[in-house]
């Protein structure tokens, strides 16, 4: 019994020894391990010295290790924080975009180092500039943040009346309060389309198509610049050359890191038409029309891939605009003698990542095409059948339900439903040679289109418009799904009223004007969230928005 509890006080000792030994450890091991934040020095936040983009500020300091950095934003008012990068650093530059005109920000930087210290540090106070007095201003008029999409807004403005900028057009960002907290007017040129690729930055159009294509980064710094060498005229030093005739209206990014553009040719016909509203009008020989080209470019500017349109469709089917002489004028005006006619008027395209494949608008013909870029072969056309020849009927798509054409359609888009979004202008809303739909009475609306293929059928499964609300754009348009609440906002961005009404009437006698709308998906087809560009004396149009989760690239939905 002795000796057991001999063994036992030897054992509890023991324990007791190696416990206290092994606290020591942990306390030394904690002392030495790194409980501080980074160390921050060369604190700087300037105005942007890019004047195209004034609103914006730049921000510079250096840390003691590597180190994340946050902003953090305060205006009096509102409280937010945003991660431009995610990337470990000792020399930070980092752009400070998405405040309010006219209001002082209160600028934080938050460095996070690699074993999660932070440190939290005042950078300074931003005197954001005012909004130029011939900026638009848009007036929301109906809200319920709960339920609308979070985020920002990007677009360009198309038009403004009855003064007009002089040798610019900007692309403005908005919150969803219709406040601007970013602009960009570009230097010495139209800008039409802009949109957000996959590294952050923005691609715009020049209008027109002879001044190329840019990417620009928040701050309005040129990163790349192309010309199109068929219609290019003195292009800038450094862009690239792309061997093809021209860019119009869209380009996206596809999954392999190169581009989809919208280019154009020219071909002459005979025995062509005159008119669009007389059948025995006479003929002519040696019409030139301007088809679309769809290209694929490399980044370097190298076309690997094209697909003319003029090869898949019949020249000699025309609707109402196939006779349009004005659009491709300025373009090509130094390359042909007389009428180029603006005969399929390209103006959006999408990828379809399931077959390689593209789908694009095509308004001129009243027509919605798909074509495989396996084979360049067409594989369906959406839209009415009339005029279509014998060679085509098995390409038509047969409508299932009630389904209503569209004329003179933009934007065409993926829905999150495995569907497409189409905006219908509605203009004519009939085929050569029939009188149009009187202006009075017509309408436009965005539409849902369900196509299956395997029957080669299409289906309407939702729209909004007319029995919705009365809107009519002749021209420009937009509808875009929206990924987080399912809603699909629409833009009527060229709406030509009676002033103080709804009414349609001539562009001479209307105000002009635009407004955005977010609605539900569902059957109700809630109205969630409205903005208009709408102001007594002065007329507005805009091209195209889209809905940003944030202003600045893989960071949280804006509020």
């Amino acid at each position: 019994m002795r000796f057991n509890r001999i063994l036992t006080t030897l054992f509890i000792s023991s324990t007791i020894f190696l416990y206290g030994c092994s606290n020591s450890e942990t306390d030394s091991q904690m002392d030495t391990a790194d409980s501080s934040g980074p160390v921050a020095s060369n604190i700087g936040l300037v105005q942007n010295p890019n004047p195209t983009v004034p609103m914006a500020a730049v921000l510079t300091l250096t840390t003691d290790e590597p180190s994340m950095l946050s902003l953090g934003f305060n205006d009096g008012t509102r409280n937010w924080t945003v991660t431009p990068s995610t990337d470990y650093l000792t020399a930070h530059e980092v752009p400070v975009v998405g405040m309010r005109a006219g209001i002082t920000h209160s600028i934080t930087a938050i460095l996070t180092d690699e074993a999660g210290n932070t440190t939290e540090i005042v950078a300074g106070d931003f005197d954001v500039p005012e909004l130029p007095e011939f900026y638009p201003r848009p007036h929301v008029v109906v809200s319920q943040p709960d339920r609308m999409e979070p985020g920002v807004n990007v677009f360009n403005v198309n038009g403004r009346w009855p003064e007009k900028w002089a040798d610019t057009l900007p692309a403005v960002i908005v919150d969803n309060q219709g406040e601007t907290i970013w602009y960009y007017e570009p230097d010495g040129h139209l800008l039409h389309d802009i949109k957000r690729i996959s590294n952050g930055n923005f691609l715009y159009e020049i209008w027109p198509g002879t001044g190329g294509m840019v990417e620009i980064d928040l701050l309005g710094n040129i990163v790349n610049r192309w010309h199109f060498t068929g219609t290019a005229r003195d292009p800038a030093p450094g862009s690239i050359a792309v061997e093809s005739d021209s860019i119009h209206h869209d380009m996206i990014e596809i999954p392999n890191g190169n581009f989809l553009v919208m280019s154009s040719e020219v071909r002459a016909y005979d025995n062509w038409h005159t008119s669009t509203r007389d059948p025995n009008a006479p003929r002519q020989d040696g019409a030139q029309l301007v088809g679309d080209v769809i290209i694929e470019i490399t980044r370097e500017g190298e076309v690997v891939n094209e697909w003319k349109l003029l090869d898949l469709i019949d020249p000699y089917r025309i609707t109402h605009g196939s006779l349009r002489e004005d659009y491709y004028a300025a373009h090509y005006s130094h390359r042909y003698d007389g009428i180029v006619y603006d005969y399929t008027h390209g103006n959006a395209i999408i990828y379809d990542e399931s077959d390689n494949s593209f789908i694009m608008s095509m308004p001129y013909q009243n027509a919605v095409l798909k074509v495989s870029m396996t084979n360049g072969e067409l594989v369906w056309i959406l839209g009415t059948h009339e005029g279509w020849s014998e060679e085509y009927q098995d390409k038509l798509l047969t409508p299932v339900g009630d389904v209503e054409w569209s004329y003179k359609h933009h934007a065409i888009s993926h829905s999150g439903r495995g569907t497409l979004l189409l905006f219908d202008n509605g203009v004519d809303r009939t085929m050569p040679y029939e009188d149009s739909m009187p202006l009075v009475d017509s309408y436009s609306k965005g539409v849902e289109y369900a196509v299956n293929e395997e029957t080669m059928e299409v289906s309407q499964p939702w729209e909004y418009g007319i029995e919705q609300e009365h809107f009519y754009n002749r021209y420009l348009g937009d509808i875009d799904w929206q990924p987080t609440t399912g809603n699909i906002l629409i833009n009527s961005g060229a709406r030509e009223t009676a002033p103080g009404t709804n009414t349609n009437v001539p562009p001479g006698q209307a105000q002009r004007w635009a407004s955005w709308f977010e609605v539900t998906s569902d059957e109700a087809r809630e109205k969630v969230w409205e903005l208009q560009f709408r102001d007594e004396g002065l007329g507005w149009s805009v091209y195209r928005v889209d809905r940003l989760p944030n202003i600045y690239p893989n960071n949280e939905p804006t509020l």
